[in-house]
């Protein structure tokens, strides 16, 4: 039951214009605009520019198609679907578990899109266990953002949800670095970087690039918003029930 409403749900969000156009060729656009500004600069945090700009409009892109995808919950709401699966054989766990996997599955196609413009426009030369290394990074630093996606969706209307998406979608890629460095933001921009998920969903990719031990901190920070926000989504998810 829960693989078949995965499937049913990625086909759904694939469908949707709008979601294909803001997080898989916005991201891809702003790579090739960026990487044709910046890209023959010199080395930026131990790798070329042009992988640098990569892994920052992956990123981008990944955690955009992430919150997005979880947050069509509140279109189900709406629609009562959301009551029809609470009275299936798809237990609770199974729901949430159904829609995080979706939001990481829709989230492929951005970053793989951006990295093949990597190695084709962006000249971005590495071997392929580097490829590999950097993409799985990026992919699996996307899981809290997979849980955001399902908080929004279950506390917010479906007329607010697009607001409030797009306002954590552009905080935190303003925050965690991806449009410009966080090392030309204040001292303490900087610092409240170090604290969200998205500055370390790039970094830690950069970090596989650039052949450098994984930040311990990074991933600390990574499972403790996937930790506090999953238990934000249950007790969001067993309210939604009530108003159900």
């Amino acid at each position: 039951m829960t693989l078949t409403y995965a499937a049913m749900s990625a086909r759904a969000t694939f469908r949707n214009a709008r979601f294909v156009l803001f997080t898989v060729a916005l991201p891809l656009a702003l790579y090739l605009l960026f990487n044709g500004l910046y890209g023959g600069r010199g080395d930026e945090a131990g790798i070329t520019v042009g992988a640098y700009l990569m892994v920052s409009m992956a990123a981008y892109g990944g955690i955009g198609a992430a919150i997005n995808a979880g947050a069509r919950i509140a279109v189900e709401r709406q629609t009562g679907w959301n009551r029809q699966l609470r009275l299936s054989a798809l237990t609770p766990r199974g729901y949430m578990a159904a829609k995080s996997a979706v939001s990481l599955l829709v989230a492929l196609p951005a970053i793989l899109l951006v990295f093949l413009a990597g190695a084709l426009v962006g000249h971005v030369r590495m071997p392929l266990h580097l490829w590999l290394g950097g993409g799985l990074a990026v992919w699996l630093s996307l899981i809290p953002f997979a849980v955001v996606g399902l908080v929004i969706g279950f506390v917010a209307t479906v007329d607010s949800t697009q607001s409030l998406t797009v306002l954590v979608y552009m905080a935190m890629a303003v925050l965690g670095g991806l449009w410009i460095p966080v090392e030309q933001l204040s001292p303490f921009l900087q610092h409240l970087a170090r604290a969200v998920p998205s500055y370390w969903t790039a970094q830690i990719a950069r970090d596989v690039l650039a052949g450098v031990a994984l930040p311990l901190r990074g991933i600390g920070v990574l499972l403790a918003w996937t930790v506090v926000l999953a238990a934000l989504g249950a007790v969001a998810y067993r309210r939604s029930g009530r108003k159900a």
